[in-house]
């Protein structure tokens, strides 16, 4: 439960209102479950977390100096194709003994962007309707 509320209450701005968020981001954040690959060859780990149009947020085990840069995979809820990009740690935030690692992304194909932007924007929609 207490990670629950972590991811809840650190890691995702899911609002109820878009008027409420946070006016420094571009785009809303949204859960999701990622891999992270921290080095070459390593193997892809599933952290939860959430995802932005210029960023990611995920829980994390250890700190990561700020400027390593990670691979990361994902789909897009509803999607069966796999959106690959590669993102540099901007830091860290600790809460009740949880990590969150927060980046953004640094490399992504052209066309995944546009997939990813087209999610957000339904789901900041679907966020409007809902408000209503």
């Amino acid at each position: 439960m207490v990670f629950s509320n972590f991811i809840s209450n650190l890691f995702s701005k899911n609002v109820k209102n878009l008027s409420e968020y946070r006016k420094d981001r571009i785009s809303p954040r949204y859960n999701i479950t990622m891999y992270a690959q921290y080095q070459a060859g390593g193997p892809f780990i599933e952290r939860r977390g959430n995802i932005s149009i210029g960023g990611f947020c995920f829980e994390g085990e250890k700190n990561y100096t700020p400027g390593s840069v990670l691979d990361l995979l994902f789909r897009l809820p509803g999607s069966s194709e796999w959106i690959h990009a590669r993102g540099e740690v901007l830091g860290q935030t600790e809460s009740h003994g949880f990590l969150g690692i927060r980046g953004r992304f640094v490399e992504i194909d052209f066309e995944d962007e546009r997939r990813l932007a087209r999610w957000l924007d339904q789901m900041s929609m679907i966020l409007t309707l809902r408000a209503a």
